[in-house]
């Protein structure tokens, strides 16, 4: 297939990953939680394992230090610019792997974002239990409170917002390698947050997650041009199932 704009696209056209209710694990179990409320502030290195564990337990919300605010933003500015000058800069302004050299449109930023998530969300097995569910999703608020990623302030109190009402994504243990990133099991943790697949909460249970999150007055994340590749290529969720052995 040639490198070309529609060939990008629709390399990256949405799967079939809203995973219906009958596919969830029998042996699944609820968390008993009760809604924290003190705070543990991140900035994207202070963090200890200890911190981490206990997130995952629900025994703390989060919010971001200031300093971390201002990061995401200059790094956010970055981007902005980048888009506004239509500078060809890898995953902003082009496609991924082999549609590297293929320049994606203005106008066409924002779906390359919402496909890159939703193709990636490939993952199998039973969804990952509450707590590192919780962990997994900390532990990618942390790094992206270091200001690297060139996510949006916006979005990621969206995502800080999702993670204190503990509004969980379907996240599948298994279909990750955790070297080049956790892109699967990320994957799914932002699909859950702009609206799509399967989400749980104390509060409703296993529903659609726009309703999961329009129950806890959220609303979906609206990608904005690189936010998807920023909330997937990390590599959180290996890093978080250490952390837990480590504690």
């Amino acid at each position: 297939r040639s490198n070309t704009l529609p060939a990008a696209i629709e390399w990256l056209h949405p799967v079939k990953s809203h995973l219906p209710f009958i596919f969830l694990h029998r042996t699944f179990r609820y968390s008993k939680y009760r809604e924290p409320e003190q705070y543990i502030s991140l900035d994207g290195n202070s963090l200890t394992t200890e911190d981490l564990v206990s997130l995952g337990k629900g025994l703390y919300k989060i919010k971001l230090t200031p300093e971390a605010e201002a990061k995401v933003n200059q790094s956010r500015e970055v981007i902005e610019r980048i888009v506004k000058e239509q500078t060809v800069v890898y995953g902003i302004t082009t496609g991924f792997g082999k549609f590297a050299r293929t320049v994606i449109p203005n106008n066409k930023l924002r779906e390359l974002q919402v496909n890159l998530v939703r193709s990636h969300s490939a993952g199998v097995g039973k969804p990952l239990s509450p707590e590192r569910s919780r962990m997994l999703l900390a532990l990618r608020i942390n790094v992206l409170a270091k200001g690297y990623s060139g996510i949006s302030l916006e979005t990621l109190q969206q995502v800080i917002e999702a993670f204190n009402a503990s509004c969980l994504p379907y996240i599948p243990e298994k279909g990750t390698v955790g070297a080049s990133g956790d892109l699967a099991p990320l994957s799914h943790l932002a699909l859950g947050l702009i609206g799509e697949g399967k989400m749980w909460s104390p509060k409703s249970g296993w529903a659609d997650a726009k309703y999961v999150l329009e129950a806890h007055g959220l609303r979906p994340i609206t990608l904005k041009p690189k936010e998807g590749l920023a909330l997937i290529n990390g590599t959180q969720m290996i890093t978080s199932l250490g952390c837990e052995a480590v504690e």
